[in-house]
C-alpha cells in the first residue's frame, strides 16, 4: 500500500554531514541500511525504476538510535539536542519523525520496529507480521516461488514473503517510501524494490532478481487518502474504484489466471466481493475465488480475496482467527501461532435463512455465545452454530445459545445467570439492589448506547458507596431484540464469562485449530 507522499519527509542530501560531528555513541543498529545494496544484476522493466537513496546520513541514523524511544514529554529537549549536534531544522524534523514512527510501531512490529524505516502512516497501514506470515504461507503452500508485491508501502508483506524464502519484486509509487521498503528488505538477497505505477505491471515481462518471471501477485490497494489542510489525517475510501489501484485492475489481472491475493478492508459489502464468474476468461476458464476474513488477537484486520491457484477449492468464504502464544513477538523463534478456521462452500447470497422455529432463547444455567467479528462479517454464524451444537436466538441476530458450554476461539462463551429488566428505571433498581459497582454492557439489535446506559445505571453515587462497603463487584449485561414487527421485543440477561480452565467446563470445539 502506498503509505505516504514525499512531503511527509523532506528529502536530504545523503552525502552532507552535519555542520558539527555528532556526539560519540554506540554503533548504530541501522548502519547496514544507510546505503542500499547495489542491484546491478537487476534491471527493472520500463517504466519502472530503482528507488533513490535513503534521505538519512549515517550521523542522522545514529542520532535516531540515541533518541529511541520517542518521548513527547521531552520533544523540545530532543530538538535542542539535535540542533546542537549540527543538524538542520529539516534534518531534525526527519529524525524525530522516524523515531516517532518507530516508537508507535512497537505495538505492531515488536522490537523489529526500532530497526525499520517507517512513517507514521506507513506503519499504521502496514500488515501485522503474523498476518503477513499467513499471506506468505498461502503462496508457499501453492508452490509459488516468487511474488510481485504491487503497492508494497514500507514492505511489511514483502518482509514475510522473503522470510518464507520467496523471491520478491516490490512495487511502490512513491520514491521515498520505496527507498524505505528497500532498506527494510536489504538483508534479503532475493528481494528487489522498484518505483512505478502498479497499473503498468505486465506479468509476462516482470521478472525477479534471478531473471525468472514472477509466479504470483500480491496487491494491497491504498484505501485511505490524506485529508485536511496540511494533509495530516487519513480518510477511508469506500468506493472500490477509487482504490489505488482500482478493484477493476485487480479483476483484470485475475483474468490472466495468475495466482493472486488482494488485501481489502474487512467491511467490504458481500455484494462487492469478486465472484468466480467475474474473472472467467479464455486464459482463465476455471476461475476460483475464496474470500478470507482475518482476525488477529481479537481485532478484525482484513478481508483477503484469493484468486485461482491460491483460492481454496470448494471454499467461497472462510474465517481465520490468529492467536499468538505467550513467548514474545512474532519474530521470536519459539512463538506458536494458533490458527482457527471456519469455512463455507457457498457465497453469502446462497445461504438459506434460518427459520424462526429453529431459534430459541437461553434459560438460566445455559450458555450464550457472542461470535467473533470475523464470523459475523463473513456471514458464517449459522456454520458456527453447527460447529458448536448451538441455536440462533433470532434469525437476524448473531447471538447463539446452547445447553452445554464449548470453548472456541471463534466465539466468547457466557453462562446465563438470569433474565433482567429492560426498562431503565427497573434496571437501575436491580443494579442497586445487587450492589454492582462496574458494568460491561453488550448489545445487538437494540437502540441503546452502552456508555450512556452504564453511566445512568451507576449514577447517584450508588456504585461508589457499594464499592466502599463491599468492594469491586462487576457484572456483564447483554441486551438484544428478538422477533420482528409487532412481535418484536427487547430482552436482557445477566451473564458471566465462562472460565474454561475450570474443570466444570471441559467441552471444547476448537474448530480446525492448529499451531504453526
Amino acid at each position: 500500500m502506498r503509505a505516504v507522499s514525499r512531503a511527509a519527509f523532506r528529502a536530504q542530501d545523503n552525502t552532507r554531514a552535519p555542520r558539527e560531528p555528532a556526539a560519540a555513541s554506540k554503533p548504530s543498529a541501522y548502519a547496514h541500511a544507510t546505503t542500499l545494496k547495489p542491484m546491478v544484476d537487476f534491471v527493472p522493466p520500463p517504466p519502472f525504476a530503482l528507488p533513490p537513496e535513503l534521505p538519512f546520513t549515517r550521523q542522522a541514523l545514529d542520532a535516531a538510535d540515541a533518541l529511541f524511544p520517542y518521548s513527547q514529554e521531552h520533544s523540545l529537549e530532543q530538538v535542542t539536542r539535535l540542533r546542537a549536534q549540527g543538524f538542520t531544522p529539516d534534518e531534525t524534523a526527519n529524525i524525530l519523525s522516524l523515531v516517532k514512527a518507530r516508537t508507535r510501531a512497537l505495538s505492531k512490529f515488536g522490537d523489529r520496529a526500532r530497526t525499520m524505516f517507517l512513517t507514521e502512516h506507513g506503519a499504521q497501514q502496514a500488515t501485522r507480521p503474523v498476518v503477513a506470515a499467513e499471506h506468505a504461507a498461502v503462496f508457499a503452500r501453492a508452490g509459488v516461488r516468487s511474488v510481485a508485491d504491487l503497492g508494497c508501502g514500507i514492505g511489511a508483506d514483502s518482509l514475510e514473503f522473503a522470510r518464507a524464502s520467496l523471491a520478491t519484486v516490490s512495487v511502490e509509487l512513491d520514491p521515498l517510501t520505496a527507498s524505505f521498503a528497500a532498506a527494510n528488505l536489504a538483508d534479503f538477497s532475493g528481494s528487489r524494490v522498484v518505483v512505478g505505477d502498479v497499473t503498468n505491471f505486465d506479468p509476462e515481462s516482470f521478472h525477479d532478481g534471478t531473471g525468472e518471471a514472477v509466479q504470483g501477485i500480491w496487491l494491497d490497494p491504498a484505501r485511505r487518502d490524506l485529508t485536511g489542510a496540511v494533509k495530516s489525517r487519513t480518510g477511508r475510501i469506500f468506493d472500490p474504484e477509487a482504490y489505488s489501484p482500482p478493484l477493476s485492475f485487480v479483476v483484470d489481472l485475475a483474468k490472466t489466471g495468475m495466482p493472486m491475493g488482494v488485501k481489502l478492508g474487512p467491511g467490504m459489502p458481500h455484494e462487492a466481493i469478486v465472484r468466480p464468474e467475474d474473472i472467467r476468461s479464455e486464459a482463465n476458464p476455471h476461475p476460483c475465488v475464496t474470500a478470507q476474513w482475518v482476525e488477529h488477537e481479537g481485532s478484525l484486520v482484513e478481508l483477503v480475496l484469493w484468486f485461482n491457484a491460491l483460492a481454496q477449492e470448494g471454499v467461497a468464504r472462510t474465517v481465520t482467527v490468529l492467536r499468538q502464544g505467550a513467548t514474545g513477538q512474532a519474530e521470536d523463534e519459539g512463538l506458536h501461532i494458533h490458527k482457527t478456521t471456519l469455512s463455507s462452500p457457498h457465497s453469502a447470497e446462497q445461504v438459506t435463512p434460518v427459520e424462526q422455529e429453529q431459534t430459541r432463547l437461553p434459560s438460566p444455567g445455559e450458555y450464550l455465545y457472542e461470535p467473533s467479528g470475523a464470523v459475523v462479517r463473513a456471514h458464517l454464524v449459522q456454520e458456527l452454530a453447527q460447529e458448536l451444537g448451538a441455536n440462533l436466538i433470532d434469525p437476524h441476530l448473531a447471538y447463539l445459545t446452547a445447553a452445554e458450554a464449548a470453548q472456541s476461539p471463534l466465539a466468547q462463551c457466557y453462562e446465563v445467570l438470569e433474565e433482567i429488566p429492560v426498562q431503565e428505571k427497573q434496571l437501575k433498581k436491580w443494579v442497586r439492589e445487587r450492589g454492582f459497582t462496574a458494568l460491561t454492557i453488550k448489545k445487538r439489535g437494540v437502540d441503546l448506547v452502552p456508555e450512556k446506559l452504564r453511566a445512568s445505571l451507576l449514577a447517584g453515587g450508588a456504585s461508589k458507596k457499594a464499592a466502599k462497603n463491599q468492594g469491586y463487584n462487576p457484572a456483564t449485561l447483554v441486551f438484544t431484540r428478538v422477533g420482528s414487527g409487532q412481535q418484536a421485543r427487547r430482552i436482557g440477561w445477566h451473564v458471566r464469562s465462562v472460565d474454561f480452565s475450570d474443570a466444570a467446563h471441559v467441552s471444547s470445539s476448537d474448530t480446525k485449530n492448529s499451531a504453526v
